[in-house]
Protein backbone atom coordinates (compact mmCIF):
# COMPACT_ATOMS: atom_id res chain seq x y z
CA UNK A 1 0.00 0.00 0.00
CA UNK A 2 2.61 2.53 -1.03
CA UNK A 3 4.47 3.30 -4.17
CA UNK A 4 3.44 0.31 -5.96
CA UNK A 5 -0.38 1.42 -6.16
CA UNK A 6 -0.19 3.11 -8.87
CA UNK A 7 1.86 0.67 -10.33
CA UNK A 8 -0.80 -2.13 -9.77
CA UNK A 9 -3.02 0.36 -12.08
CA UNK A 10 -0.76 0.93 -15.40
CA UNK A 11 -1.26 -1.25 -18.57
CA UNK A 12 -0.68 -5.06 -17.35
CA UNK A 13 2.20 -5.45 -19.82
CA UNK A 14 3.93 -2.57 -18.40
CA UNK A 15 3.24 -3.66 -15.28
CA UNK A 16 5.15 -7.03 -16.03
CA UNK A 17 7.82 -5.89 -17.61
CA UNK A 18 8.87 -2.97 -14.87
CA UNK A 19 8.48 -5.86 -12.44
CA UNK A 20 10.61 -8.14 -14.14
CA UNK A 21 13.45 -5.57 -14.34
CA UNK A 22 13.16 -4.69 -11.15
CA UNK A 23 13.56 -8.13 -10.07
CA UNK A 24 16.24 -8.89 -12.28
CA UNK A 25 18.22 -5.92 -10.40
CA UNK A 26 17.49 -6.94 -6.57
CA UNK A 27 18.57 -10.67 -7.62
CA UNK A 28 21.85 -9.28 -9.37
CA UNK A 29 22.66 -7.14 -6.27
CA UNK A 30 22.57 -10.02 -3.71
CA UNK A 31 24.33 -12.30 -5.93
CA UNK A 32 27.82 -11.38 -5.19
CA UNK A 33 26.50 -11.27 -1.23
CA UNK A 34 24.82 -15.09 -1.24
CA UNK A 35 27.92 -16.51 -2.98
CA UNK A 36 28.80 -18.00 0.14
CA UNK A 37 24.63 -19.12 1.61
CA UNK A 38 23.45 -22.29 0.82
CA UNK A 39 20.11 -21.12 0.22
CA UNK A 40 18.64 -17.74 -0.94
CA UNK A 41 14.78 -17.37 -0.34
CA UNK A 42 12.68 -14.71 -2.35
CA UNK A 43 10.30 -12.65 -1.01
CA UNK A 44 7.68 -10.08 -2.18
CA UNK A 45 6.78 -7.03 -0.33
CA UNK A 46 5.09 -4.02 -0.62
CA UNK A 47 8.09 -1.73 -0.48
CA UNK A 48 8.29 1.51 2.01
CA UNK A 49 8.78 1.12 5.84
CA UNK A 50 6.61 -1.82 5.59
CA UNK A 51 10.21 -3.27 4.15
CA UNK A 52 12.05 -2.13 7.07
CA UNK A 53 9.55 -3.67 9.78
CA UNK A 54 9.87 -6.73 7.72
CA UNK A 55 13.60 -7.00 7.63
CA UNK A 56 13.93 -6.28 11.15
CA UNK A 57 11.59 -8.33 12.59
CA UNK A 58 11.22 -11.39 10.10
CA UNK A 59 13.73 -11.63 8.19
CA UNK A 60 16.94 -10.87 10.25
CA UNK A 61 16.12 -12.86 13.02
CA UNK A 62 15.08 -15.77 10.78
CA UNK A 63 18.54 -15.62 8.97
CA UNK A 64 20.42 -15.61 12.55
CA UNK A 65 17.91 -18.86 13.70
CA UNK A 66 18.81 -20.58 9.84
CA UNK A 67 22.38 -20.37 9.07
CA UNK A 68 23.20 -20.58 5.30
CA UNK A 69 19.98 -18.91 4.42
CA UNK A 70 19.87 -15.33 3.01
CA UNK A 71 16.30 -13.60 2.05
CA UNK A 72 15.98 -11.10 -0.20
CA UNK A 73 12.98 -8.99 -0.45
CA UNK A 74 11.58 -8.64 -4.16
CA UNK A 75 9.29 -6.05 -5.62
CA UNK A 76 5.92 -5.89 -5.14
CA UNK A 77 4.11 -8.41 -7.42
CA UNK A 78 0.90 -9.32 -9.06
CA UNK A 79 -1.29 -12.04 -10.03
CA UNK A 80 -0.37 -10.43 -13.81
CA UNK A 81 3.24 -11.09 -12.75
CA UNK A 82 2.45 -14.77 -10.96
CA UNK A 83 1.14 -15.66 -14.18
CA UNK A 84 4.12 -14.66 -16.13
CA UNK A 85 6.38 -16.68 -14.02
CA UNK A 86 4.54 -19.74 -14.00
CA UNK A 87 7.06 -21.60 -15.87
CA UNK A 88 10.07 -20.66 -13.97
CA UNK A 89 8.99 -18.90 -10.92
CA UNK A 90 11.67 -16.26 -9.64
CA UNK A 91 9.60 -15.80 -6.03
CA UNK A 92 9.62 -17.96 -3.49
CA UNK A 93 7.02 -16.32 -0.92
CA UNK A 94 4.74 -13.61 -2.40
CA UNK A 95 2.89 -11.21 -0.32
CA UNK A 96 -0.66 -10.13 -1.40
CA UNK A 97 -4.01 -8.54 -0.33
CA UNK A 98 -6.28 -11.56 0.48
CA UNK A 99 -8.70 -11.39 -2.68
CA UNK A 100 -5.05 -11.81 -4.57
CA UNK A 101 -3.97 -15.15 -2.80
CA UNK A 102 -7.45 -16.13 -3.34
CA UNK A 103 -7.19 -15.45 -7.09
CA UNK A 104 -4.00 -16.45 -7.61
CA UNK A 105 -4.50 -19.98 -5.58
CA UNK A 106 -7.28 -20.68 -8.12
CA UNK A 107 -5.25 -19.93 -10.83
CA UNK A 108 -2.90 -22.70 -9.70
CA UNK A 109 -0.12 -20.19 -8.33
CA UNK A 110 0.45 -21.48 -5.35
CA UNK A 111 0.95 -24.53 -3.13
CA UNK A 112 -1.16 -26.08 -0.92
CA UNK A 113 0.22 -25.02 2.85
CA UNK A 114 1.06 -27.86 4.65
CA UNK A 115 0.34 -27.91 8.59
CA UNK A 116 2.81 -30.22 9.37
CA UNK A 117 5.53 -27.60 8.46
CA UNK A 118 4.15 -24.53 11.20
CA UNK A 119 4.16 -23.91 14.70
CA UNK A 120 1.91 -21.67 15.12
CA UNK A 121 -0.76 -23.05 12.72
CA UNK A 122 -3.18 -23.73 16.00
CA UNK A 123 -2.79 -20.56 16.83
CA UNK A 124 -4.26 -18.87 14.59
CA UNK A 125 -8.08 -17.37 14.39
CA UNK A 126 -9.70 -18.45 12.34
CA UNK A 127 -9.98 -15.85 9.90
CA UNK A 128 -6.32 -15.75 9.29
CA UNK A 129 -6.33 -19.01 6.78
CA UNK A 130 -6.56 -17.96 3.15
CA UNK A 131 -8.72 -20.70 1.32
CA UNK A 132 -9.33 -21.28 -2.33
CA UNK A 133 -11.94 -22.49 -3.61
CA UNK A 134 -10.96 -26.25 -3.45
CA UNK A 135 -11.48 -25.53 0.20
CA UNK A 136 -7.48 -25.85 1.05
CA UNK A 137 -4.89 -23.38 2.66
CA UNK A 138 -2.98 -21.26 0.33
CA UNK A 139 -2.24 -18.25 2.30
CA UNK A 140 -1.77 -16.95 5.87
CA UNK A 141 -2.28 -14.00 7.20
CA UNK A 142 0.07 -11.82 9.47
CA UNK A 143 -1.56 -9.08 9.89
CA UNK A 144 -5.37 -8.14 10.23
CA UNK A 145 -6.97 -4.10 9.14
CA UNK A 146 -10.19 -2.81 8.83
CA UNK A 147 -11.96 -0.84 6.44
CA UNK A 148 -14.46 1.60 7.82
CA UNK A 149 -14.49 5.61 7.97
CA UNK A 150 -12.32 7.83 9.09
CA UNK A 151 -14.12 11.08 10.01
CA UNK A 152 -12.69 14.87 11.47
CA UNK A 153 -13.70 15.08 14.97
CA UNK A 154 -14.11 18.73 15.23
CA UNK A 155 -16.67 18.57 12.00
CA UNK A 156 -18.27 15.36 12.23
CA UNK A 157 -19.95 13.35 15.28
CA UNK A 158 -18.87 9.45 15.21
CA UNK A 159 -20.63 8.03 12.35
CA UNK A 160 -23.09 5.17 13.72
CA UNK A 161 -23.85 4.31 10.07
CA UNK A 162 -22.42 4.51 6.19
CA UNK A 163 -25.00 6.30 5.57
CA UNK A 164 -23.73 9.27 6.76
CA UNK A 165 -22.05 9.99 3.57
CA UNK A 166 -25.13 10.77 1.81
CA UNK A 167 -25.95 13.13 4.36
CA UNK A 168 -26.44 16.23 2.50
CA UNK A 169 -24.64 18.12 5.47
CA UNK A 170 -21.62 16.87 4.06
CA UNK A 171 -21.97 18.07 0.37
CA UNK A 172 -18.09 17.47 -1.46
CA UNK A 173 -16.72 16.90 2.16
CA UNK A 174 -16.88 13.17 1.55
CA UNK A 175 -13.76 10.56 -0.23
CA UNK A 176 -14.27 7.34 -1.28
CA UNK A 177 -11.73 4.46 -3.01
CA UNK A 178 -12.36 4.44 -6.87
CA UNK A 179 -13.61 0.73 -7.68
CA UNK A 180 -12.70 -0.64 -4.46
CA UNK A 181 -14.92 -3.38 -4.04
CA UNK A 182 -14.90 -3.07 -0.12
CA UNK A 183 -16.62 0.42 -0.80
CA UNK A 184 -18.83 -1.29 -3.39
CA UNK A 185 -20.12 -3.78 -0.64
CA UNK A 186 -20.64 -1.61 2.27
CA UNK A 187 -22.88 0.58 -0.07
CA UNK A 188 -24.73 -2.21 -0.85
CA UNK A 189 -25.34 -3.18 3.10
CA UNK A 190 -26.20 0.77 3.94
CA UNK A 191 -29.14 0.21 1.58
CA UNK A 192 -30.28 -3.22 2.19
CA UNK A 193 -28.21 -5.31 -0.13
CA UNK A 194 -25.81 -7.51 0.19
CA UNK A 195 -22.93 -9.07 -2.04
CA UNK A 196 -25.63 -11.26 -3.92
CA UNK A 197 -27.97 -8.09 -4.47
CA UNK A 198 -25.59 -5.03 -5.41
CA UNK A 199 -28.57 -2.65 -7.49
CA UNK A 200 -28.93 -1.04 -4.22
CA UNK A 201 -24.88 0.06 -4.18
CA UNK A 202 -25.28 1.19 -7.86
CA UNK A 203 -28.07 3.66 -7.26
CA UNK A 204 -26.58 4.41 -3.90
CA UNK A 205 -23.78 5.21 -5.56
CA UNK A 206 -24.95 6.89 -8.65
CA UNK A 207 -27.21 9.35 -5.95
CA UNK A 208 -23.79 10.46 -4.50
CA UNK A 209 -21.86 10.74 -7.03
CA UNK A 210 -22.05 14.91 -7.90
CA UNK A 211 -20.98 15.56 -4.39
CA UNK A 212 -18.11 13.39 -3.92
CA UNK A 213 -15.37 15.22 -3.01
CA UNK A 214 -13.04 12.61 -4.52
CA UNK A 215 -13.19 9.13 -5.77
CA UNK A 216 -9.18 8.82 -4.86
CA UNK A 217 -6.77 6.31 -6.78
CA UNK A 218 -4.19 5.50 -3.97
CA UNK A 219 -4.21 4.42 -0.28
CA UNK A 220 -2.46 7.28 0.50
CA UNK A 221 -4.75 10.07 -0.79
CA UNK A 222 -6.87 10.68 2.03
CA UNK A 223 -4.16 11.58 4.06
CA UNK A 224 -3.95 15.19 2.40
CA UNK A 225 -7.77 15.64 2.10
CA UNK A 226 -8.28 14.59 5.96
CA UNK A 227 -5.14 17.27 7.07
CA UNK A 228 -6.56 20.28 5.03
CA UNK A 229 -9.79 19.51 5.93
CA UNK A 230 -11.27 19.37 2.02
CA UNK A 231 -12.86 16.55 3.19
CA UNK A 232 -14.73 15.25 6.50
CA UNK A 233 -15.49 11.64 6.32
CA UNK A 234 -13.12 8.96 3.89
CA UNK A 235 -13.60 5.45 3.63
CA UNK A 236 -10.35 4.54 4.54
CA UNK A 237 -7.98 2.18 6.82
CA UNK A 238 -7.94 1.81 10.57
CA UNK A 239 -4.40 1.90 10.78
CA UNK A 240 -3.57 4.87 8.71
CA UNK A 241 -6.19 6.71 10.12
CA UNK A 242 -4.64 6.59 13.83
CA UNK A 243 -1.12 6.74 12.12
CA UNK A 244 -2.29 10.31 11.05
CA UNK A 245 -4.63 10.92 14.55
CA UNK A 246 -0.92 10.14 16.08
CA UNK A 247 0.32 13.00 14.39
CA UNK A 248 -2.56 15.42 16.05
CA UNK A 249 -4.94 15.49 13.00
CA UNK A 250 -8.21 15.84 14.59
CA UNK A 251 -9.49 12.36 12.48
CA UNK A 252 -11.07 9.20 14.81
CA UNK A 253 -12.18 6.07 12.96
CA UNK A 254 -15.46 4.07 13.22
CA UNK A 255 -16.86 0.97 12.74
CA UNK A 256 -20.59 1.51 12.13
CA UNK A 257 -23.71 -0.25 12.26
CA UNK A 258 -23.62 -2.58 9.44
CA UNK A 259 -19.82 -2.89 9.79
CA UNK A 260 -16.67 -3.02 8.18
CA UNK A 261 -14.65 -5.13 5.86
CA UNK A 262 -11.58 -7.21 7.26
CA UNK A 263 -8.77 -6.62 5.60
CA UNK A 264 -5.95 -9.33 5.33
CA UNK A 265 -2.22 -8.96 4.23
CA UNK A 266 -1.36 -12.95 3.52
CA UNK A 267 1.47 -14.74 2.67
CA UNK A 268 1.84 -17.96 0.16
CA UNK A 269 4.41 -20.49 -1.48
CA UNK A 270 4.80 -19.70 -4.76
CA UNK A 271 3.88 -22.95 -7.18
CA UNK A 272 7.01 -24.38 -8.18
CA UNK A 273 9.34 -22.82 -5.66
CA UNK A 274 12.49 -24.85 -4.99
CA UNK A 275 12.36 -24.22 -1.23
CA UNK A 276 8.94 -24.78 -0.45
CA UNK A 277 9.64 -26.14 3.25
CA UNK A 278 12.07 -23.02 3.97
CA UNK A 279 9.76 -20.25 2.58
CA UNK A 280 6.88 -22.34 4.39
CA UNK A 281 9.16 -21.83 7.56
CA UNK A 282 9.43 -17.94 6.58
CA UNK A 283 5.55 -17.30 7.09
CA UNK A 284 5.11 -19.20 10.23
CA UNK A 285 7.77 -17.10 11.38
CA UNK A 286 5.52 -13.80 10.32
CA UNK A 287 2.91 -15.86 13.07
CA UNK A 288 5.39 -15.37 15.64
CA UNK A 289 4.33 -13.48 19.18
CA UNK A 290 7.34 -10.54 18.52
CA UNK A 291 6.58 -10.09 14.59
CA UNK A 292 2.98 -9.68 15.40
CA UNK A 293 3.38 -6.82 17.97
CA UNK A 294 5.88 -4.66 15.75
CA UNK A 295 3.65 -4.41 13.54
CA UNK A 296 0.76 -3.71 15.39
CA UNK A 297 3.07 -1.29 17.02
CA UNK A 298 4.70 0.11 13.94
CA UNK A 299 1.72 0.51 11.81
CA UNK A 300 -1.41 -0.39 13.99
CA UNK A 301 -2.39 -3.87 11.99
CA UNK A 302 -3.98 -6.04 14.66
CA UNK A 303 -2.35 -9.63 15.42
CA UNK A 304 -3.47 -12.83 13.80
CA UNK A 305 -2.52 -15.10 16.24
CA UNK A 306 -4.68 -15.60 19.39
CA UNK A 307 -1.19 -15.36 21.82
CA UNK A 308 -0.36 -12.30 21.37
CA UNK A 309 -0.74 -9.53 23.85
CA UNK A 310 -0.75 -5.80 23.42
CA UNK A 311 -0.86 -2.76 25.55
CA UNK A 312 -4.39 -2.01 26.38
CA UNK A 313 -4.17 1.81 24.59
CA UNK A 314 -3.15 0.01 21.57
CA UNK A 315 -5.38 -3.43 21.79
CA UNK A 316 -8.57 -0.86 22.04
CA UNK A 317 -7.21 0.51 18.98
CA UNK A 318 -6.47 -2.22 16.54
CA UNK A 319 -8.15 -5.37 15.38
CA UNK A 320 -7.63 -7.38 18.12
CA UNK A 321 -9.26 -10.52 19.48
CA UNK A 322 -12.57 -12.11 18.41
CA UNK A 323 -14.88 -9.38 19.68
CA UNK A 324 -13.46 -7.23 17.35
CA UNK A 325 -13.68 -9.73 14.49
CA UNK A 326 -16.87 -10.57 14.82
CA UNK A 327 -18.05 -6.75 13.58
CA UNK A 328 -16.07 -6.91 10.82
CA UNK A 329 -17.15 -8.49 6.93
CA UNK A 330 -15.15 -11.21 5.32
CA UNK A 331 -16.35 -10.89 1.81
CA UNK A 332 -17.12 -14.01 -0.33
CA UNK A 333 -13.93 -13.55 -2.51
CA UNK A 334 -14.13 -16.68 -4.68
CA UNK A 335 -18.07 -15.72 -5.69
CA UNK A 336 -17.00 -11.72 -5.85
CA UNK A 337 -13.83 -12.25 -7.99
CA UNK A 338 -16.00 -13.92 -10.62
CA UNK A 339 -18.28 -11.16 -10.34
CA UNK A 340 -15.29 -8.17 -10.57
CA UNK A 341 -15.38 -7.08 -14.15
CA UNK A 342 -19.36 -6.69 -13.91
CA UNK A 343 -18.95 -5.12 -10.66
CA UNK A 344 -15.92 -2.87 -12.44
CA UNK A 345 -18.43 -1.57 -14.88
CA UNK A 346 -21.16 -0.65 -12.73
CA UNK A 347 -18.94 0.94 -10.50
CA UNK A 348 -17.66 3.15 -13.61
CA UNK A 349 -20.81 3.83 -15.00
CA UNK A 350 -22.67 5.04 -11.56
CA UNK A 351 -19.25 7.63 -10.93
CA UNK A 352 -19.61 8.88 -14.16
CA UNK A 353 -22.12 12.28 -13.86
Amino acid sequence: MAWWTGLRRGPARARMMVFACLVGLVLAGAAGAAQAQTVELVVSSYGGAYDEVFKQYIIEPFERANPGVRVVLAPYATVTNLLAQRNNPVLDVVQLDDFDIIDAADQGLLEVLRPGNFTHWDDLYEQAFLKGSDGQVYGLTNVFGAWGIAYNTERVSRPATWRVFWDSAYRNRVAFMDNWIPDMLMAARAFGGDERNMEPAWQAIADIAPWVKQFYATFSAPQPLLESEEVWLASWFDGRTYALQARGVPVDFAIPEEGGILIRGGLGVVKGSRHQELAEKLIDFAMSVPAQQAFSREFFYGPTNRTVTLEPELAAKVVYGEEDLQQLLVPDWPYILQQRAAWTDRWTRATIW
